[in-house]
């Protein structure tokens, strides 16, 4: 209590007014907040002098930060201040420490091994090497007159030296740290998770200042996060003003920051929440060149990290994709965004398609169902319980396969809409099998007495080619109830597909296994019109083109529609 003592000592020395019902206390064990005296409304006033800004920063450093950015420039001056002892020290001395905030960067090799196949896990290390490069860059803008300390040469060897680092490595260094050193990373780790986890937006107190600049407001950020808490932010003669309105006698006054997922406060707090409405999981989708045309033409709309965050400080690698690295979406246990499924429909999209085709639809929808089930089977549900911290990873965790199973839910039930709406457009290899008798009856010569037998024998992709072949000699056949369209499209795709010598080699002992023996056992089928290596290979194609597979049992469903030829 004495440093938050010497804080409320020094803010109120500095023109800093806090209502008379506001008690700062150490409410549990190591848990520290406000508690309300009084009931009714309850108000913190922090002037523009007391306020870290990015402004005292420059005036340091003079021009020496004028083309950094902003959040770069004050993590080095946070770093700076912690050594001077000067004006800023009550407040400095209340922040905790690297250790303290427990950030996942910090973990040990074992704690960071429970994350494995989640997106925290996957971008750990994508993260730091990002903090490097922007710390090393930072800290070698300093002007002269602002010595490094002796011991900056240890900065310089583990900035080339890191790459190499594992995560036991990086383990032992961050929990030795030395502040006097106050330009190694360690510091401007902790500089970095101090702005993610108290940074407010400083146009507040000055509307001319960028949207993105941070700045710390001491005291204010005593106050507990609650996303649920009702208070208002604004700004009066450059001071800045908390106030709520609606306080309980003897309950906690808490400070909303807005919505946050069990990643950010895992990173910026060390801590998560169990079941958090809030909670949502990112995908990071690889776009092609190729198909970039495609999602223009569809008119799809692709979010920014803007869509998904106000935040005013810098984002790390993850967040931060443009489109040739990759495009960000985030997913809930409510909803999955339009654009997600319509990227993954715009991905499959074939020559003959034009617009959102049904095919499309089917297969946008599996593809996306399939990635998902993928991300969700790589996690480690198996935590244990036994420490706090490893309470913390175990929520996460849970709460993201929860997402991943809704989204999966959600699919389903797309899907099933479509299956239900547009029957009549699709075929299965089972329809198939049971209502073209002849070519059923066929199969009996290659030893399949039943549908099971082929789906056992792993056959259905080879039925798929002999039965879409025999739709395109349907015209030798008399009058067989074979689909046109299928017959149309083949011959279209034959007339327009040079084939190569590979493909040949590719479909040689296919034809060879089966035709010969088939055109002697059943000549009424096989014997008729072409069965050519050439038209096994533009069967091949044609089912790409016309079909989807769905779920787990990857089972190959042809869709009826009109293509453009």
């Amino acid at each position: 209590m004495d440093k938050i003592d010497r804080l409320l000592k020094w803010a109120n020395d500095n023109g800093a007014d806090i209502s008379s019902n506001i008690e700062f206390r150490e409410i549990k064990s190591n848990y520290f907040g406000a508690i309300a005296t009084t009931s009714g409304k309850a108000s913190i006033r922090i002037p523009r002098e007391l306020v870290i800004t990015c402004d005292k920063a420059s005036a340091l450093f003079k021009d020496a930060y004028k083309e950094a950015s902003h959040g770069s420039l004050l993590k080095v001056y946070l770093c700076y201040q912690q050594t001077q002892h000067d004006f800023y020290k009550p407040y400095l001395d209340l922040l905790p420490s690297l250790k303290a905030i427990d950030s996942p960067y910090t973990w040990s090799a074992e704690e960071k091994a429970y994350l494995k196949g989640t997106n925290l896990g996957n971008s750990l290390r994508e993260n730091i090497a990002f903090l490097v490069e922007e710390w090393w860059s930072a800290v070698n803008l300093l002007p002269e007159d602002i010595p490094k300390p002796e011991s900056h040469f240890i900065n310089l060897k583990f900035y080339y030296e890191n790459k190499f680092y594992t995560d036991d490595d990086y383990y032992r260094y961050f929990n030795d740290v030395d502040t006097d050193n106050w330009t190694s990373f360690p510091n401007y780790l902790w500089a970095s998770l101090i702005l993610k986890s108290r940074a407010f937006p400083a146009y507040i107190i000055d509307p001319n200042l960028p949207k993105n600049e941070p700045m710390l407001l001491p005291v204010v950020d005593l106050l507990n996060h609650n996303p649920k808490a009702k208070v208002e932010w604004s700004c009066l003669d450059g001071a800045f003003i908390f106030e709520s309105d609606d306080v309980s006698k003897g309950e906690e006054l808490f400070n909303n920051y807005g919505q946050k997922g069990n990643e950010e406060l895992l990173l910026a707090y060390g801590f998560a929440i169990e079941n958090n409405p809030a909670d949502s999981s990112a995908l990071k989708i690889k776009i092609p060149d190729s198909r970039m045309d495609v999602v223009k033409d569809l008119g799809i709309e692709l979010p920014s990290i803007h869509d998904y965050t106000n935040s005013v400080v810098e984002q790390a690698p993850e967040a931060k994709t443009e489109q040739g690295d990759g495009v960000l979406f985030y997913i809930n246990q409510e909803q999955i965004p339009d654009s997600l499924i319509q990227l993954f429909q715009a991905l499959v999209q074939n020559q003959w398609e034009s617009g959102f085709t049904l095919r499309m639809k089917f297969a946008g929808l599996n593809h996306l169902r399939a990635a998902l089930e993928t991300k969700k089977g790589l996690m480690n549900l198996n935590v244990p319980n036994d420490t706090t911290g490893h309470k913390y990873i175990r929520w996460y965790i849970e709460s993201q396969n929860a997402i991943f199973m809704s989204a999966i839910k959600i699919i389903k039930r797309q899907e099933k809409q479509l299956l239900s709406e547009y029957k009549s457009d699709l075929t299965s290899l089972k329809s198939v099998y049971k209502n073209d008798v002849k070519f059923q009856q066929s199969l009996l010569f290659l030893g399949f007495s039943s549908y099971e037998t082929v789906l056992e024998s792993e056959f259905q992709d080879q039925c798929w080619l002999l039965w879409l072949i025999r739709c395109y000699n349907k015209d030798n056949y008399g009058d067989e109830n074979l689909p046109q369209w299928i017959h149309d499209l083949f011959v279209h795709l034959r007339k327009i597909t040079d084939i190569s010598t590979q493909e040949v080699l590719n479909f040689k002992p296919i034809h060879d296994a089966l035709v010969p023996d088939l055109a002697k056992a059943v000549p009424e089928i096989y014997n008729v019109g072409d069965w050519s290596i050439a038209e096994f290979i533009i069967a091949a194609k044609l089912l790409d083109t016309i079909s989807f597979t769905r779920g787990k049992e990857q089972e190959c469903i042809i869709v009826r529609q009109n293509y453009k030829t």
